[in-house]
C-alpha cells in the first residue's frame, strides 16, 4: 500500500520534531536533531518514542475532519451530520445517509490515523529490546505500547474489519503490499496484546504521568473487545494459543469493579467538566489541551486541542452573550435520543443542549434539530486561553467511565445466568441519578447503556454487536421534520444497508495501489 510505504520516512520525520501529547506526562519539547539511526539508543530516546505513539491518540484531522467518536454517533440514531449546509462537508453527510464513498476522505484519514499509531507501537517494540535500560522501564513501556496498538487495531477492524494485520515495522519496499487478514485474526492479536500488557501495567497513575495506561484499562478494554467480538462473530475471542471466554471477561470487568477504587462520580454532570478530568469515574482518558498554543490549519494534528468541541458546538449568534463559543453545529442530537431518556432522567440535561437554553439564538445549520451535545461543546469553561480558538480546546475524552464497566458486567453476568449481581451493577448505575431500580434483562441494560453512555461514541458498536437487524431498525429513518427540526423532510431520512454490516469501505486509493492484496467491503461498488 502506497501509505505504508511511505509511513517510514513519516514516522522518522514525527519522531524527530517529536509532537507533544498529553499536559503532564506526554509533553516533550520538539527536538529537531534527531534521525532514526541515532534514535533508540537511551531510555529518554524510548521515552520520547513511547509519547509518540501515545501522540496518534489525538489527531482528528489526518485527512479533514474525523473525530472518531462523533462519526460513530453520526453513523448511529443519536445524531445527524449536520454543519453549514448539505455542501459543507459532504463526506460526513455520507457517513449519516450510510451511503460513504470509496473515496471519502474522512474515511480515509481514519485509516492512515490508525495505522500511523499501529506502525509507531510496532517500531517501538522492535527497537526497545536493545536498548540497556530499567527492567521495570521496560515491562512497563513494552505493556503500554502494546495497548496503544491493540486500541488502535480495535477501531480499525470496527470501522473496516478487512483490515491487514501488521505487527512489525515495514521497512523493506518488498514487504509493503499486504493482504488482509482474516478478522478473527486480529481480533486474536489485539486480545494477545490486552493479555500480554495487563500484569506489566501500573494499578495506580501518579498525578505527573495522567494519560498513562492502567491495568484497569487494560482489563477493560479486553472485556470491551469480548462483548463486541463474542456478539458480532457468535464465538468465544482467542488470544494467541489462549481462549478469551465469557469467564475471564467476568474475571476482568469484576477486577476492575471491585479492586481498582474507581467508582462512579456522585453527580453525572461533573464527568464532563474541566476539575474533573482524570477522575475515579475515569478508566482510560485521552488528554487535551491548550497548554502549547496551535495556529497551524495546515497541521491540526500538530497541536494538543481537541477538535470534537469545536465542530459540535452550537453556532450562536451571540457568544459575548453565552455560555459557549461559536461552534460548526456537527453532530446534532435526533428526538429518538431525547425520546429515550426517562423524563425524571437529569443525564438528559448534562447530555443534551437545547436551543432554548441560548440567549441571543444562532444560526440554523443543515438538519438543524435544535439539540447538541451538551457533553463535548464549544462550552466557556474549556475556552482555550491562546492560540487558534478552534484549534485549541482541551476537553479530554473519557474512553471509558466506570459506569461503562457496570453496564459490561451486568450484561456479562446476565449472560453469565447471575441476574443478582447484573442486577447490582445496572442499578448502581441507575441509582447515582435518583433512578428506581429494574430488573436486569437485556432489553433494561440496553436501554441504559444508550442514556448513560450518550454521544460518547459508543452506541454505534453496541447496535452492531446487537446485531444487523436492530441496527437498520434503530438507524433507519423515514425523512420527517419532527418537532424542533428545520429543513426538508428528505434531509431527515437514513437508510441502513445490511449488506454493509456497518463497515465503513477500504479506501480507494490503498486498494488502487495494493496490487490485488485488498478487496473491498461487501455493499460498495
Amino acid at each position: 500500500m502506497k501509505y505504508l510505504k511511505t509511513l517510514p520516512a513519516f514516522l522518522i520525520a514525527a519522531s524527530i520534531v517529536f509532537i507533544s501529547s498529553c499536559d503532564s506526562f506526554l509533553v516533550e519539547e520538539p527536538l529537531d536533531q534527531r534521525v532514526e539511526s541515532n534514535f533508540y539508543e537511551t531510555q529518554q530516546d524510548a521515552q520520547e518514542a513511547l509519547v509518540a505513539i501515545y501522540d496518534v491518540l489525538q489527531w482528528n484531522t489526518v485527512v479533514g475532519f474525523h473525530v472518531p467518536e462523533m462519526l460513530s454517533d453520526i453513523a448511529s440514531d443519536d445524531a445527524y451530520a449536520g454543519g453549514a449546509s448539505r455542501n459543507d462537508a459532504p463526506n460526513i453527510i455520507e457517513v449519516d445517509k450510510h451511503n460513504i464513498r470509496t473515496t471519502n476522505g474522512e474515511v480515509h484519514g481514519l485509516w492512515q490515523k490508525y495505522y500511523t499509531g499501529i506502525y509507531r507501537a510496532n517500531k517501538y517494540l522492535q527497537e526497545i529490546n536493545s536498548l540497556e535500560i530499567e527492567q521495570s522501564f521496560l515491562d512497563r513501556t513494552i505493556a503500554e505500547a502494546k495497548f496503544l496498538r491493540a486500541y488502535y487495531y480495535f477501531d480499525l477492524v470496527r470501522f473496516f474489519q478487512n483490515v491487514p494485520l501488521i505487527t512489525e515495522p515495514l521497512d523493506n519496499p518488498d514487504e509493503y503490499n499486504q493482504p488482509q487478514a482474516d478478522p478473527s485474526d486480529v481480533y486474536s492479536q489485539i486480545a494477545q496484546d490486552l493479555i500480554e500488557a495487563v500484569p506489566n501495567l501500573p494499578i495506580t497513575i501518579p498525578p505527573n504521568e495522567q494519560g498513562r495506561i492502567s491495568k484497569w484499562a487494560g482489563q477493560a478494554l479486553l472485556a470491551k473487545v469480548y462483548l463486541y467480538y463474542s456478539d458480532v462473530f457468535g464465538e468465544d475471542l482467542t488470544a494467541g494459543s489462549q481462549t478469551v471466554d465469557r469467564a475471564l471477561a467476568i474475571t476482568m470487568i469484576d477486577s476492575v469493579i471491585t479492586q481498582s477504587g474507581h467508582d462512579l462520580l456522585p453527580n453525572y454532570e461533573d464527568n464532563f467538566k474541566p476539575d474533573f478530568e482524570f477522575s475515579n469515574e475515569s478508566v482510560f482518558e485521552i488528554s487535551y489541551s491548550d497548554s502549547r498554543p496551535w495556529y497551524d490549519w495546515g497541521f491540526i494534528q500538530g497541536g494538543e486541542g481537541n477538535m470534537a468541541p469545536q465542530m459540535q458546538g452550537p453556532r450562536v449568534n451571540e457568544p459575548a452573550n453565552e455560555d459557549y463559543q461559536r461552534g460548526w453545529s456537527f453532530s446534532p442530537v435526533t428526538n429518538e435520543l431525547v425520546d429515550a431518556f426517562d423524563p425524571n432522567d437529569p443525564r438528559l440535561d448534562a447530555t443534551v443542549l437545547f436551543e432554548s437554553e441560548l440567549n441571543g439564538g444562532l444560526t440554523v445549520g443543515y438538519q438543524h434539530t435544535g439539540k447538541f451535545t451538551q457533553k463535548y461543546t464549544t462550552t466557556k469553561v474549556y475556552e482555550p486561553a491562546d492560540g487558534q480558538l478552534e484549534l485549541n480546546w482541551g476537553n479530554n475524552y473519557r474512553v471509558i467511565r466506570f459506569s461503562d464497566a457496570l453496564l459490561m458486567g451486568a450484561e456479562l453476568h446476565l449472560k453469565n445466568n447471575n441476574p443478582a449481581t447484573a442486577e447490582n451493577y445496572l442499578n448502581r448505575v441507575r441509582l447515582r441519578v435518583g433512578l428506581s431500580t429494574v430488573p436486569a434483562t437485556m432489553e433494561n441494560i440496553k436501554n441504559e447503556r444508550r442514556v448513560e453512555l450518550a454521544l460518547e461514541g459508543h452506541r454505534y458498536w453496541d447496535l452492531q454487536r446487537y446485531g444487523q437487524q436492530e441496527a437498520e431498525q434503530n438507524i433507519s429513518v423515514q425523512g420527517e421534520v419532527k418537532p424542533g427540526y428545520q429543513g426538508d423532510a428528505p434531509d431527515f431520512e437514513v437508510t441502513y444497508n445490511t449488506t454493509k454490516q456497518g463497515l465503513f469501505p477500504i479506501p480507494q486509493s490503498e486498494i488502487d495501489i495494493s496490487n490485488g492484496d485488498l478487496q473491498q467491503n461487501a455493499g460498495y461498488n
